[in-house]
């Protein structure tokens, strides 16, 4: 019984080992998504939630556009009306009987149709004109949307790559650490080395190992930050094609300060939009004090009885007409709203002066960080090199006996910051350039 048992386990054990496996091999495996800026940025325009957001919002704009459009158009209504005269109307007279006669039956019947024709109504134009307008507010909300995603698609898209490149950096400067702390390790065991040199370069290499496991943290949480913009799922591998060392050939001239320009700006045009929109309230409301003209057409088709019966004769009567309305004491309603809506529109061009200085700071100091970029990237290959180059001698000079450990630790350290510092002046350079750009209103990648 024993040997049995034993048998059974074994089987169930393989069995279960076996299905585990032939699950993971059929589990589907996502390929990797390669990316280049172009492609990323055509996924984004066509999947972000936002701009879908902003597509949804011009579709109901546009049906409030029909909608007020349709207010021109003729309304027809009908009604179906059943009366039973309980106590029937009376007409006084003294030539009746008792000085009144009793009218119509017990039984009324009466089919009325209805139909109304705005002929002038300043009103419903001016309301017509508000709906384009709403229309031009949402298309350049959208546009604001689509360029607000660019400039943060190209910024995730570039501070992906410059953090893959840091972690390069850090982990040649891990492996060269530990290829020195190895070699101080050998040189020890032979009685070369002090157990002092041996120690202080283990832990050097221990201090790297921090910066790395931050380092792919970073990364890992900048790629989903892409995947978020680019609305795709977070579990998919994307693989970006193009490396941050490349831009370094892309840098030119910033623009200068004679080719400032806010009229492409997003929101300087919203701005502009909303005071448009705000002179067109006044225009309504003052078209309220106006008189409006309607016609009219009406049917009706009616029967009465004493019997609750249709066989008695249906008469019919058509009327039609022209219906005026003239306000003429509305309260100081209208004019009060007017100067409300006056107060409104200077509210609106002082806050678009002040939009506008702000908006002139930021290209400027965009200018300026371009520059500073330029000028920094300059010095940082030239320290690039000469870290290099002192890193190596001090290798040398350590492996002959002429230097000490800390100088070699000083020079690894001052290399690894200069690369560091070379491919984060390149990328303050592209986000500057970026920023520039969204504030500029560069709109070409939206109308490709």
């Amino acid at each position: 019984m024993k040997f049995r048992t034993k048998v059974k386990v074994v089987v169930t054990l393989f069995a279960v080992i076996l299905a585990i496996g032939t699950a993971k091999a059929q589990q589907p495996v996502m390929e990797n998504l390669h990316l280049t800026l172009e492609r990323a940025l055509e996924i984004a325009l066509d999947q972000n939630l936002s701009v879908k957001i902003a597509d949804e919002e011009i579709k109901r704009v546009d049906w409030i556009k029909q909608e007020n459009w349709y207010t021109l158009f003729p309304s027809l209504s009908a009604n179906a009306q059943y009366t039973n005269n309980i106590l029937k109307p009376v007409f006084f007279s003294d030539f009746f009987p008792g000085g009144k006669m009793e009218i119509g039956s017990t039984n009324s019947y009466a089919v009325t149709g209805t139909m109304q024709l705005p002929i002038f109504s300043l009103a419903i134009f001016k309301n017509i004109q508000m709906s384009e307008i709403e229309m031009k507010s949402a298309l350049e909300s959208l546009r604001s949307t689509k360029i607000d995603l660019i400039a943060q698609v190209k910024n995730s898209f570039y501070g992906v790559l410059m953090l893959e490149k840091s972690l390069k950096v850090l982990e040649d400067s891990y492996k060269n650490a530990r290829e020195t702390a190895d070699n101080i390790k050998k040189t020890y065991e032979n009685g070369l080395a002090s157990e002092y040199d041996m120690i202080r370069s283990d832990v050097s290499v221990r201090n790297i190992l921090p910066s790395i496991t931050q380092a792919k943290s970073g990364l890992e949480l900048s790629k989903m930050q892409l995947k978020v913009l680019l609305s795709i799922d977070l579990n998919t591998p994307v693989v970006l094609e193009g490396s941050i060392s490349q831009m370094e050939s892309q840098i030119g001239t910033p623009p200068s300060a004679t080719e400032l320009s806010l009229e492409n700006n997003s929101s300087i045009r919203s701005m502009d939009i909303q005071m448009e929109r705000v002179d067109k309230s006044i225009e309504l409301i003052r078209s309220q004090r106006l008189p409006s003209l309607a016609g009219f057409a009406n049917y009706q088709l009616q029967m009465q009885s004493e019997d609750f019966t249709f066989g008695n004769r249906w008469t019919n009567s058509v009327a039609v007409g022209l219906a005026i309305q003239i306000p003429i004491f509305n309260k100081m309603s209208y004019t009060l709203k007017e100067r409300q809506t006056q107060v409104v529109a200077r509210q609106l061009q002082m806050q678009r002066e002040q939009l506008e200085n702000n908006l002139s700071i930021a290209l400027v100091n965009s200018i300026n960080e371009m520059n500073r970029a330029q000028v920094q990237l300059i010095s940082d290959k030239e320290a690039v090199r000469q870290a290099q180059k002192g890193y190596e001698i001090s290798k040398v000079r350590y492996n002959t006996g002429a230097g000490t450990l800390l100088e070699l630790n000083d020079s690894e350290v001052a290399l690894t910051r200069s690369r560091l510092n070379f491919y984060q002046t390149i990328y303050d350079y592209i986000k500057a350039k970026n920023d520039f750009e969204k504030v500029s209103g560069d709109d070409k990648l939206i109308n490709k």
